[in-house]
């Protein structure tokens, strides 16, 4: 089908200046439209966007009708168009495939159509827009077929669960085609007086406070996420627990080695001085008798919201690693890789507060941090959940946080490659800790 008006080299290096383009250390090569779906002043289109190491990814990319090249998400009527298909269940039919539009219960009553709708910044994989003070709405880009996990699980929260530290699901926006389902947006309350955990603890530290007490509710609320994503008694449930095996170690193992060496090829077969070619993964033989559950995975800082200034805390983005198959984020396993995420988050920033606001994290605030908010979370969290012993869990949390940074190396070095030395530090320290 005909794409965009707009010359490949233009729209090319539109795309890849987005935050949300998740391959800055490659060339766009091609751009191919697979589908286009006008709604109010814009244009949503599926375009294959491909890149000079010749892989590919289908994109989401709504564009402006009448500009250059410009994001149809700054154009509010695009924005109510896509919240009119959600809240009635409405369709929009395209040359191959058609949105269709899924509201639940708890999208409000006045549909907040009328609102006029704000799109915020700071995001990377994902662009969202706010409208009026009672709804959200995230628009995915980079799109894959199948169930999205950040769809299954809010929705498991919302409706089977007391857990209320995640905002209600409201609906969601897919595209069908003869290849199956892809999640394309979702709707959520707006949670208020609130702002992300990773704006909020840089500020604080920056201000010389600690914010020990927020992160130990922090640490108790993760506690009771876990124990609400175990909760799933239904044997043939998505959602319910099962035993971890030996081949889910092997695979874990394997999969630890494989974040390596894609770190490795995306730096030329070069590693930076101190990361190892091998990381020794056995510690996650203590794994064997617990039992794994669906789990966050990509739980840090900024995957929170801090309320009344950490007061409260809401747990948000269930989307997974977006480097990962959804396959693998869809997956069942152990929330201690979650809790990695979140200690990892912690060395980033005890960075970034020096980096971003100029002033150093004080002495020991990491480690402070860590304590405060395991200790917490060991104290609330199901023990069928935590492998005996200190020792054992402390072995498994190293092995997880370094996944974690190995996974960091390789996003640093699509997105940011001035902050490559936060995940190599944290590699080579937690090498030397073993």
């Amino acid at each position: 089908m005909q794409g965009p008006a707009v010359p490949l080299d233009v729209l090319a290096d539109w795309i890849a200046g987005q935050r949300w383009f998740a391959a800055k250390s490659r060339r766009v090569v091609a751009i191919a439209a697979e589908d286009g779906i006008r709604l109010g002043g814009g244009t949503l289109w599926l375009l294959r966007i491909t890149l000079d190491d010749g892989s590919s990814a289908r994109y989401a990319v709504p564009l402006r009708a009448g500009a250059v090249v410009a994001d149809a998400l700054d154009d509010p009527t695009f924005c109510q168009a896509l919240l009119a298909l959600i809240a009635t269940g409405g369709r929009a039919p395209g040359a191959s495939g058609e949105l269709r539009g899924a509201p639940t219960q708890a999208f409000p009553a006045d549909r907040a159509a009328a609102a006029a709708p704000r799109r915020l910044g700071g995001e990377q994989s994902n662009t969202s827009v706010v409208f009026g003070d009672s709804l959200i709405l995230k628009h995915f880009r980079r799109l894959q077929v199948g169930p999205n996990p950040e769809i299954e699980i809010t929705r498991f929260l919302t409706e089977r669960t007391a857990f209320r530290h995640t905002p209600r699901l409201c609906g969601s926006l897919a595209y069908h085609d003869a290849e199956g389902e892809w999640a394309m947006a979702v709707t959520q309350e707006l949670v208020t007086d609130a702002r992300d955990g990773w704006r909020f603890l840089l500020d604080r530290l920056a201000a010389g406070d600690a914010a020990l007490p927020a992160l130990e509710r922090l640490g108790r609320i993760t506690a009771e996420l876990h124990r609400a994503l175990g909760s799933d008694a239904t044997a043939a449930s998505e959602m319910a627990p099962e035993p971890i095996t030996a081949a889910d170690v092997a695979a874990w193992t394997a999969g630890v080695q494989r974040q390596l060496e894609a770190a490795a090829g995306a730096l030329g077969g070069h590693l930076p001085e101190g990361v190892p070619a091998r990381i020794d993964a056995s510690g996650l033989g203590g794994l064997l008798g617990l039992v794994k559950v669906r789990h966050h995975g990509d739980f840090h800082l900024g995957q929170t919201l801090a309320i009344r200034e950490g007061e409260d805390w809401a747990i948000i983005d269930f989307e997974g690693e977006p480097l990962r198959p959804l396959a693998e984020r869809r997956a069942k396993h152990t929330p201690l890789r979650d809790v990695a995420g979140m200690l990892r988050s912690f060395s980033y920033v005890t960075a970034g507060a020096k980096l971003l606001r100029g002033v150093g994290a004080p002495e020991g605030w990491e480690e402070r941090a860590r304590e405060r908010f395991l200790e917490r979370y060991y104290g609330a969290v199901d023990g069928s959940l935590l492998p005996p012993g200190q020792q054992a869990t402390e072995q498994l949390l190293a092995v997880f946080e370094t996944e974690k940074a190995v996974y960091e190396l390789r996003y640093e070095l699509n997105n940011r490659p001035d902050w490559v030395g936060i995940p190599v530090a944290g590699i080579v320290r937690l090498l030397d800790a073993e």
